[in-house]
């Protein structure tokens, strides 16, 4: 197991976590986060995250690729939006849609309007529901709804 690999085993270790991140990606908050740059190593990982059987993995994987807003993730976030766990769907709807998370302040380039209708209208839980339901009023806002 490479040691980009290990480090996101890590993420499901409370006490471990916030090393592993920043020993990954060069950075924890959400400022630093807009301006690290990550190895081809870490994005892998952090790929192979979204896959992990723990869904706090898979939940921080999605965190960091939230705020590192690679164009390249966004096929793989999609995917989680049928994730078996209501809080990593949840963060997918977030990671896809939020723009005020993203380096440049902007929603990623990605058309899921259709996508968000069908999770609003058949996701199991209703959070996800909810969060589906008002993604689209964040794709050209940011958290403070200033457009």
């Amino acid at each position: 197991m490479s040691r980009c690999h290990e480090l996101v085993e890590a993420f499901g270790d409370s006490t471990r976590r916030n090393a592993a991140i920043v020993e990954l990606v060069g950075a924890i908050n959400a400022r630093d986060l807009r301006r690290a740059r990550v190895s081809p190593d870490a994005k892998a990982a952090l790929l192979a995250g979204l896959e992990h059987p723990n869904a706090k993995i898979r939940w921080w994987c999605l965190q960091l690729m939230d705020h590192l807003a690679d164009e390249s993730y966004l096929e793989p976030i999609l995917a989680k939006l049928s994730d078996p766990v209501a809080k990593v769907r949840r963060h997918a709807i977030h990671a896809l849609s939020c723009g005020a998370c993203k380096p440049n302040r902007q929603a990623l380039s990605i058309e899921i309007e259709e996508t968000l209708i069908g999770v609003a209208a058949n996701d199991t839980d209703e959070k996800v529901r909810a969060d589906a339901r008002q993604a689209p009023d964040q794709l050209c806002t940011d958290h403070d709804g200033n457009a």
